[in-house]
């Protein structure tokens, strides 16, 4: 499974702040079933239907992807500071990532049907954190968390590459506040 293994990985590298630094809000949710497999990305010429949202760039599953039962919990945190970004706390390690639309990490510019866009998503009301790790003689991985504060839903997609395949996992489930 993608989110286990980057999640392995990321505690391997994970280093950051103390727990006892402010993180501001933190929230929790526990995923209850994942679907990976191999993906296709957006490209210019395709239409925006079909496509699940990723900082990295819409993607689509090729053929029917897998799906398992999991039990995985994740604890994550937005700092007060857009800039600042957020972490995701594993066991007692923070692992650090970026905040979309900090200066540290711009909204991705999308393309769809010919033209670009900026990603007009809010970051107040949809923030996303982001880390992407290079752990020689792995595949490179990526990690997205994107909470939906309105309908207080959390996705989480971890991306890598195996040869010259993207492959991605993608969970979702109802995101509750955690008070620090």
């Amino acid at each position: 499974m993608v989110s286990r293994t980057t999640i392995a990985l990321l505690c391997l590298v994970a280093t950051g702040p103390s727990m006892a630094e402010d993180l501001g809000e933190c929230w929790s949710a526990t995923f209850h079933e994942q679907r990976s497999g191999e993906v296709r990305e957006k490209t210019r010429s395709g239409g925006p239907y079909g496509y699940l949202y990723s900082y990295e760039g819409d993607f689509r599953w090729v053929g029917e992807p897998r799906t398992a039962a999991t039990s995985d919990e994740y604890v994550f945190c937005f700092r007060k500071r857009l800039d600042d970004g957020g972490v995701l706390i594993v066991g007692d390690k923070q692992i650090p990532l970026g905040r979309v639309g900090s200066v540290k990490l711009q909204p991705l510019l999308h393309e769809t049907a010919g033209y670009s866009y900026t990603s007009t998503r809010d970051h107040y009301d949809f923030p996303t954190l982001y880390g992407s790790f290079h752990t020689p003689g792995k595949a490179d991985s990526s990690l997205e968390i994107q909470l939906d504060r309105v309908r207080r839903t959390v996705t989480v997609v971890a991306r890598s590459t195996s040869g010259s395949t993207p492959v991605a996992s993608f969970m979702q489930a109802d995101a509750v506040p955690v008070d620090r």
